[in-house]
């Protein structure tokens, strides 16, 4: 049965209306950056000097909540499309998609420093917005919580907030044991696939090293496109979906959305043949929340938990 998670848009963004609110996602925009001026050496190995935060520029909806858990939201000028939260940050205009970047957009809004990360490009367009003088950092896209605590202790250097990064970091990994701390084991572990998808041309079976894999695993199942040897992700054929044989099916809302919804869904080949197919079971979530490592992580697996519990225990 599908359980669309609709949210106010969406990266990662995929949310007020969809719980509580994270405290961490709505600290009051009132900190300060440090005055003094900063290098950092982003993930893609260049060192950036940070002179100004007073105009910045997110190219993941994740930086987005970043920015304003960490109290800098009135510095923030414009986000890329994945951007669904908070509302303030979706109401300001938006510079295209981060994987399709293009610099005049960009540089339009007259930023002093952009944030972006390795699933940022083309390369071309990051070097010519660096060209007109504008510092480009660019962060890792964690792939364990470990990792998405250091990039929050990351983001709060870049923007001259430490402590912040640090105390961000603490709430995100508090928020997690605490999700996964309610989670009751499942027995037998369901396998799960997610399926990244943006209409029928665009239909991605998800693996090792992905986002979403901690998630999964962290909500007491195991991902299938993994253990198919997946990594990264690959293009969905019915063999790959066939023998991946997901007991539960993951996708993003836009992407069921596109496909015309469930039965749209089915109608691919191979996806009606898998037990998820079957049975039925299909969870579709806006694609900030699923897919955006940020300070909602903690509310999105919480309600992950909840509904393939849900799921498993329909079976």
């Amino acid at each position: 049965m599908v359980r669309p998670r609709l949210i106010a848009v969406v990266l990662v963004v995929l949310a007020a209306a969809c719980g509580g609110e994270n405290p961490a996602a709505t600290t009051p925009t009132s900190a300060a950056p440090a005055p003094a001026v900063r290098t950092f050496t982003g993930a893609d190995g260049v060192e950036s000097e940070i002179l100004d935060t007073s105009r910045i520029v997110t190219l993941s909806g994740d930086l987005s909540e970043a920015v304003f858990a960490l109290g800098l939201g009135s510095s923030l000028v414009a986000t890329d499309v994945t951007t669904i939260y908070p509302p303030e940050a979706v109401a300001l205009p938006v510079v295209g998609v981060g994987r399709f970047l293009t610099a005049e957009g960009v540089l339009a809004e007259s930023p002093t420093l952009v944030l972006g990360d390795m699933q940022t490009s083309p390369l071309q367009a990051i070097e010519q917005i660096r060209s007109a003088g504008v510092p480009v950092v660019i962060f890792d896209v964690p792939t364990t919580f470990e990792g998405l605590y250091q990039k929050a202790a990351d983001i709060g250097e870049v923007l001259g907030v430490p402590g912040e990064g640090i105390a961000l970091a603490d709430q995100l990994r508090t928020d997690i044991d605490e999700a996964i701390a309610q989670a009751e084991p499942l027995d037998p572990s369901p396998g799960v696939a997610f399926v990244y998808s943006r209409g029928p041309d665009v239909m991605l079976l998800f693996g090792e090293g992905m986002t979403t894999q901690p998630i999964i695993e962290a909500a007491g199942g195991h991902d299938v496109g993994a253990e198919s040897g997946i990594t990264g992700s690959v293009a969905v054929t019915p063999e790959a979906i066939v023998t991946a044989a997901p007991d539960v099916i993951v996708i993003t809302q836009e992407g069921l959305d596109a496909l015309g919804g469930e039965a749209g869904l089915l109608d691919i080949p191979g996806f009606a043949e898998t037990p998820a197919g079957q049975s039925m079971r299909i969870l579709a979530y806006a694609e900030g929340d699923f897919l955006t490592f940020g300070p909602r992580i903690g509310e999105s697996l919480s309600r992950f938990i909840a509904d393939l519990r849900a799921e498993v225990d329909e079976s």
